[in-house]
C-alpha cells in the first residue's frame, strides 16, 4: 500500500470517519470486493436511475473496514488505471451518498442527457481543480475528505461543509474545462472530412500534413471568433476545396467587422462564386 493514501486512511479512521471506495464498474477488482460484502455495504451509483439495467456493469460504492484487504492493496499498487477513488463518510449508511451521486450522474434536458463521470479520479481530480471551494460542497455532498490520483501522484482533499445538497442551476462543473477537448475535436473533424469529404482529404494529403493543416484552420476560426459546428464545417469544408481546387474566397474580416457579420458575408460570397444564391 502506497503511503499516501495509508496515512489518508489511518487517519480518517482515528477521526471516527467511515472509508468508501468509489469504483469504475469495468474493473477486476469488483467482483472480489463485492464477493465479501454484504448488500449494505455497497451500492450501485445506475440502480434506481434510467441506467438501472446496466447497474451490474456500472460503478459502485462500498465500505471500506480493512485497509488491508487484498483486493484494495492491488488497486492502491496501480493508480495509473484510473479506477475510481477514495472517500470517507460520518457513518456506514450509503443512502445519502448514493443519492447525491445519481442526482449528478446524468446531465442535459430530457431525451438528450449524457453520463457524467464522476467515479473516474481524472474527472473528479478536474472538477476540483476547476470549482471554487465555495462549491466543493454542493459537488460532494456528504464526503467529508478524499483521496485520488492525479498526474502522477496522490491527492487529498476536505469538503469544507459536508451534508445534502440539492443539484443547483446553472451546474458549475459542468463548465470544467477538458484538457483532451482539442485533440477530440481534431479527430472529430478528420473523421468527417474522411467520410464526406474523402476525395479532397487524399488529395490534401499529397502536399501537406491534414492534422497540421487543421491546426492552422482551427487557430484561423479562434482569431476570428468563429464558433459553433456550422461556422467549423463552413470554414475547414471550404478551406479545403480552397487548398485541393482553384476556388479562391477573400476570408479576411473588415475593418471593424463582427465575427457573426464576417461569417455571414463569406457565406454570401461563397453562394455567388458557386451559384447558390436562392
Amino acid at each position: 500500500m502506497q503511503d499516501m493514501p495509508g496515512q489518508w486512511m489511518a487517519q480518517q479512521q482515528q477521526a471516527g470517519r467511515h472509508l468508501c471506495l468509489i469504483l469504475e464498474g469495468q474493473n477486476a477488482a469488483r467482483e472480489r470486493l463485492l464477493a465479501v460484502r454484504s448488500l449494505s455495504d455497497y451500492r450501485s451509483f445506475y440502480g434506481e436511475t434510467l441506467l438501472a439495467e446496466l447497474m451490474m456493469e456500472g460503478p459502485v460504492i462500498l465500505l471500506l473496514k480493512q485497509m488491508s484487504e487484498p483486493a484494495l492493496r492491488d488497486l492502491l499498487q496501480q493508480p495509473e488505471g484510473h479506477w475510481g477513488w477514495l472517500g470517507s463518510l460520518p457513518g456506514e449508511d450509503l443512502t445519502s451518498v448514493t443519492r447525491h451521486w445519481r442526482d449528478r450522474l446524468l446531465t442535459g434536458p430530457e431525451g438528450e442527457q449524457s453520463l457524467y463521470r464522476f467515479h473516474d479520479n481524472r474527472t473528479l481530480a478536474r472538477a476540483l481543480d476547476y470549482l471554487c471551494p465555495e462549491h466543493w460542497p454542493v459537488f460532494l455532498g456528504p464526503l467529508i475528505s478524499l483521496c485520488y490520483w492525479h498526474e502522477d501522484r496522490w491527492r487529498m482533499a476536505d469538503n469544507p461543509a459536508p451534508g445534502e445538497y440539492p443539484l443547483p442551476d446553472p451546474v458549475p462543473w459542468l463548465n470544467t474545462p477538458n484538457p483532451n477537448a482539442e485533440a477530440i475535436l481534431h479527430a472529430n473533424i478528420l473523421r468527417y472530412l474522411l467520410a464526406e469529404h474523402s476525395e479532397d482529404l487524399v488529395a490534401l494529403v499529397e502536399f501537406q500534413d491534414p492534422k497540421i493543416w487543421l491546426s492552422q484552420v482551427l487557430e484561423q476560426a479562434r482569431a476570428w471568433q468563429w464558433r459553433g459546428p456550422e461556422r467549423l464545417e463552413f470554414l475547414v469544408v471550404r478551406r479545403l476545396e480552397e487548398t485541393t481546387r482553384s476556388s479562391v474566397i477573400r476570408w479576411q474580416p473588415l475593418v471593424g467587422e463582427a465575427p457573426a457579420d464576417h461569417f455571414e458575408r463569406v457565406v454570401e460570397q461563397w453562394r455567388t462564386m458557386e451559384g447558390k444564391d436562392e
